[in-house]
């Protein structure tokens, strides 16, 4: 009975192993249906949105997310999902959640709120850093932008909301933002350890 139980334990893992190592498990779901499992799961979803004739797009599908590391974090913290937003589904999802540039990535809440926006791919170290800042509420677009609607961003979110903010491609309100509200700090604020990320932001951006 002991070595049925262990013969079984391994070919589960083995199952599991070899299920990860085929990368991100994106799943044939409706929206609709993406968002239900999200909420039984305990997960949030990750919506992938290319088109046919995006280069970008075919690298990440076919050189990113096909890496075993990859479906290992994706698989676990996510409900996986990817529209072509020129057909089906897509084109309204297009509309909805105004993609204007490929491959658009969003997290999203099993409600349907957008919590993080990625826009463009990357390699994959670089990418799971990205996603990374998207599932952590704190350092995520939707909190970060809330707080500072608000005006409760302290300064040691300012470096995370500009990063928030480069995750969307939201180049414009950067220089905004820091024109604005970094842009008031005092020398020493500036120089702040928490802060040299948004010093060479800024200079990135030619704003000093």
């Amino acid at each position: 009975m002991k070595i049925r139980l262990i013969l079984w334990a391994a070919l589960l893992c083995g199952t599991i192993f070899r299920a990860n190592a085929q990368g991100v498990e994106f799943r044939d779901l409706t929206f609709r249906q993406a968002l239900e499992q999200a909420q039984k799961e305990g997960k949030l979803v990750f919506m992938d949105c290319y088109t046919s004739w995006c280069g970008p797009c075919k690298n990440m599908l076919n050189n990113v997310f096909t890496l075993a590391e990859a479906g290992v974090f994706m698989n676990e913290e996510f409900v996986c999902v990817k529209f072509d937003m020129e057909k089906g589904e897509g084109i309204e999802l297009g509309k909805r959640f105004e993609v204007r540039a490929f491959p658009t990535f969003f997290i999203l809440r099993p409600d349907g709120t957008v919590q993080h926006k990625l826009v463009g791919g990357s390699q994959w170290e670089r990418f799971r850093m990205r996603v990374e800042r998207g599932l952590n509420e704190k350092t995520s677009l939707l909190y970060l932008e809330g707080r500072n609607q608000a005006g409760k961003l302290s300064t040691k979110e300012y470096a995370a909301y500009v990063n928030a903010l480069r995750d969307a491609s939201r180049d414009d309100e950067i220089e905004t933002f820091c024109q604005k509200a970094f842009g008031k700090l005092n020398d020493k604020v500036k120089c702040r350890k928490e802060n040299w990320r948004c010093n060479r932001m800024m200079n990135d951006l030619f704003i000093w």
